[in-house]
């Protein structure tokens, strides 16, 4: 099994985030079978928004100048699809389907700035072919990152439970 042996099976490290409102924060790493899980569904709804947008696959390996302007379209289809549902929602379709959410390591939802982050380095997770970079990254961090969550101090969780009884809110007014 290797130096780390079977990581989905192994409680990750839990990160414990100090709140001045609520109790401290538990946040541990998604489990990377859910992680590939979600990550399948993207890869299906990126492709069939591809698809709808009449954005093909080539066959050929020649490269002309339309090719490259194929090419930049998928590039901007793929980082808005990310980008825009994990800066305003903290999880893309696949992740919330899963139950997964990001967030920054201070336990707050994904913001913007860090989806753009984590987001521009996914082009670099799919280096050298489809993803090899990004899994043999997740695999030996700690928190399970891949390259943009590293940068952008983000973290795959699951979704937190909702509290049946939260608190009760302090009274600002006298």
């Amino acid at each position: 099994m290797g130096q780390h042996g079977n990581r989905d099976h192994e409680p990750p490290r839990e990160l414990t985030v100090e709140t001045l409102s609520t109790s401290p924060l538990r946040i541990q790493a998604a489990p990377l079978s859910r992680r590939f899980a979600a990550g399948l569904i993207d890869s299906i709804i990126v492709g069939l928004i591809w698809a709808s947008l009449g954005i093909g696959f080539r066959q050929d390996l020649i490269l002309t100048a339309h090719d490259y302007l194929w090419l930049a379209s998928l590039a901007v289809v793929t980082f808005l699809y990310y980008f825009i549902l994990e800066g305003n929602f903290s999880a893309t379709i696949g992740k919330r389907l899963l139950k997964l959410v990001v967030l920054g390591k201070d336990g707050d939802p994904c913001s913007l700035a860090a989806s753009v982050k984590r987001n521009l380095l996914r082009y670099l997770d799919w280096l050298p072919v489809f993803y090899v970079a990004a899994i043999a990254v997740i695999i030996v961090s700690s928190d399970r990152q891949r390259m943009g969550d590293l940068v952008a101090r983000t973290i795959v969780t699951r979704t937190p439970e909702k509290d049946i009884n939260p608190p009760p809110a302090p009274f600002l007014l006298h």
